[in-house]
């Protein structure tokens, strides 16, 4: 990858991946406290096992949880299998990489960005892609190295950002035009359950011992889309739900 051997401006290289060094100084209390919940739940995967997402053995305490999530992964790569052309796609909010490394198997050059640097060493170790770009950076802030995208996912990440708004903005202003922002696997929440699912996660990371954590996890409701054209591509229902044990999230597309 031609970044790391001259980095853009802001940025160094690290382990196959470019840092910010502004987002090193701004992000270190939540990764702390992100990976210190992923540890208690002892949900802190090797590379052996991350190579093999979606799929988990059956023995994994997470084996429901992943046989769940692959409904609308496997959408998703249905639905991007379909394009016609190879697309410069961003997953924000990528962690170890797995999902970066799907989209990249299709053929599209994709760049992973996050702020959890010890996923972000994960993802550099167990996909050596010569078109996957890992970018620990401020979404926000950072000038990325690449300007454009044809497409922007965030696979269960989007409750990771304060401001998601904000959030949706930027996504838009770095798209191309027709471009595509894919959300996939995040919650929402109807205005009324909001106050509720709060003192949930609350009393949750209370329980494991890392209640600070409560303050990167945010509860949206769908009026954070006003504004905004969305589809939604899969949209949660009870039956699907009991009979194939399918999503509780949606899979949302905005143009």
């Amino acid at each position: 990858m031609d970044n790391l051997n001259k980095p853009p401006k802001g940025f160094h290289a690290e382990n196959g991946i470019l840092v910010s060094q502004a987002a090193l100084a701004t992000f270190g209390d939540f990764q702390k406290n992100y990976h210190e919940v992923r540890e208690k739940e002892k949900r802190v995967l090797s590379i052996a096992e991350i190579l093999k997402l979606p799929y988990v053995e059956p023995t994994s305490t997470d084996y429901s949880l992943w046989k769940t999530r692959r409904h609308n992964i496997n959408r998703f790569l249905k639905y991007l299998s379909e394009k016609k052309k190879p697309l410069q796609i961003l997953d924000v909010g990528c962690g170890n990489g797995f999902f970066t490394n799907l989209m990249h198997t299709q053929g599209h050059s994709v760049m992973g960005l996050d702020v959890n640097l010890v996923e972000l060493n994960q993802a550099a170790e167990a996909f050596e892609a010569s078109k996957i770009t890992w970018v620990y950076a401020d979404i926000f802030s950072d000038d990325l190295p690449e300007k454009k995208f044809d497409m922007i996912t965030l696979c269960s990440a989007f409750h990771y950002f304060e401001n998601p708004t904000q959030l949706l903005r930027r996504c838009k202003e770095l798209l191309h035009p027709d471009g595509e922002i894919h959300l996939i696997d995040s919650p929402f929440y109807r205005e009324t359950e909001i106050e509720m699912a709060k003192k949930r996660s609350m009393n949750y990371f209370r329980s494991i011992g890392n209640e600070n954590m409560h303050r990167y996890y945010h509860h949206n409701s769908y009026k954070v889309f006003d504004g905004f054209d969305i589809i939604f591509k899969y949209k949660p229902n009870k039956f699907r739900r009991r009979i194939f044990k399918d999503s509780p999230f949606p899979w949302i597309l905005i143009q």
